[in-house]
Order: structure tokens, then sequence, then C-alpha cells
């Protein structure tokens, strides 16, 4: 178990780089890895149940995590944070509960399709990948932040994707800068971690085929190891994302689901 969780903590520094630098809080990345080198002995049939409950407890470190370092260099807009935070994690509370009724075929094949829908609808939208200014960026309206918070807490619980795939480019959309935008998907995706993880710690017991090295549907060894990596990748990542240009840093974030996608595709 020692092995594994050096090598996972080696893992977990690129995850915490990407939590603080484009706002992933390590789904992209701990999900793909999780359902490759996950050990024999979990459950065929709760393999991506496995890797989802493993992500989203993941996240809730890196999102505080993330979250205290981008909030000193005042990146963070604490008043688009508490206008959808409520809803988010209403709909996480949904999305975790329904989640282990799901077939986990269906879970990866979703995660697959949320993805290429990202990807090519912001292809699409020049205004993704324009350079914007802070005076550029329209607070979303009352009547937009609900369905919008409660549809991305459901979807990003369900597939353990701490939800900046989807509010990052809603955010964008709004005008906010790349930089803003990662820094608040990274306290928003808390809701998501907290709910979604303890729901697939509780759903996880009742199974009994789980393995000893598991909590739930949460696996101990890659928990620790990319805990560790994160606190020494968040820090690094944060300080790259002060110097990328919005227009780059939005390109960049766009080639890296392509290469989820990939990955996910692979397996």
């Amino acid at each position: 178990m020692l092995i594994s969780v050096v090598l996972y903590s080696l893992i977990g520094i690129l995850i915490g780089i990407l939590s603080s630098l484009f706002g992933f809080g390590g789904g992209f990345v701990v999900v793909p890895v999780l359902v490759a080198f996950l050990p024999d002995s979990i459950p065929p049939d709760y393999l991506m149940h496995t890797a989802v409950g493993t992500s989203l407890a993941v996240m809730i470190i890196n999102s505080f995590n993330s979250t205290f370092n981008h909030a000193k260099k005042g990146n963070v807009k604490w008043v688009v944070f508490k206008g959808m935070v409520f809803y988010i994690a209403i709909g996480s509370l949904i999305g975790g509960v329904s989640a282990v009724y799901i077939n986990s075929d269906i879970l990866k094949f979703a995660f697959i399709g949320l993805l290429l829908y990202v990807i090519v609808s912001n292809l699409l939208k020049k205004t993704f990948t324009n350079h914007v200014e802070d005076q550029d960026f329209r607070m979303p309206s009352r009547k937009s932040r609900g369905p919008v918070g409660v549809g991305i807490g459901l979807i990003s619980t369900m597939l353990g994707v701490g939800g900046s795939v989807m509010t990052i480019p809603y955010f964008r959309k709004q005008g906010m800068r790349m930089l803003n935008a990662v820094a608040l998907a990274t306290p928003l995706g808390l809701p998501i971690a907290i709910v979604g993880a303890f729901t697939f710690l509780v759903t996880g017991l009742q199974i009994e085929d789980m393995p000893g090295s598991t909590l739930g549907f949460i696996f101990i060894p890659a928990l620790c190891g990319f805990t560790l990596g994160g606190f020494i990748g968040v820090p690094l990542g944060r300080s790259w994302a002060q110097k990328i240009p919005d227009a780059v840093y939005s390109k960049v974030y766009l080639i890296l689901l392509v290469i989820v996608v990939i990955m996910m595709m692979l397996e």
C-alpha cells in the first residue's frame, strides 16, 4: 500500500496543478486514472462508482487548498459565489443520491458525452476563446442562477467532475476572465465535493463486496496519495495562472478537455 500511496502522490502533484490552474478539482484526471488502475478487488459493477467517489473526496481537499491560494490574490469573486452556491448544493444532493442507482457504463458514457458537448459548443462560440477584461463581466441574472446551479450540482456530482466544466463556460459567457472563472470554480466545487463524497461513502458502505482498501466508494490509497501531492501542485498551479494571457488560457483549457475525452474513449 505504501508504494501505491507514493505513486498516487506523484499523480497528485499534477492533479493539484490542474485544480488551481484550470479548476478541474481533480475529476478530469482522477476518474480516468482510477478507471484504468483500480485493483481487481474492486467489483466491476462498481468500478466507475469508486472512481467518482474517490474523485469527489480528493476534490474536498484540493478545493479548500486552491480556494485559499486564489483568495490570497483576490481572484475569487465572492458576490457571484454567494449567488450560486446554494443552488449547486441542492443539485449535488440530488445527484449524489441518484448516482448509485445508475449503471457504471452509463456514467462513463455520460461523462464522455458531456465533455464532447462542452468542447464542440465552445469551439463554435468564439466568445469563449476571445480575450476579455474585468469590465466585460455581467452578473448572472437571478432567473438563470437557480436552474443553472442545480444542473451543475446534479451532473457534476453524478460524474465526479467538480463542476468547472460547466461553471467556467457559463462564466465566460457572462464575460468573466479565465483567471477569475477558474478561481470561482474551486469554491463552487466544494458543495459538489462534500455532498457527493459523503453520499458515495454512505451508499458504498451498503455494498458487501467492496474490499478493505475502500471506505464506501472511496479508495483510500489513492485519496491519501492524491491529497499529499496536491499540497505541492496547488500553489504551483495558482502562480502559473496569474501569468497566462486570457486568450491563451481559454484555448489551453479546451485542449485539455479534448485530451481527457480521448483518454476515456481508449479505456
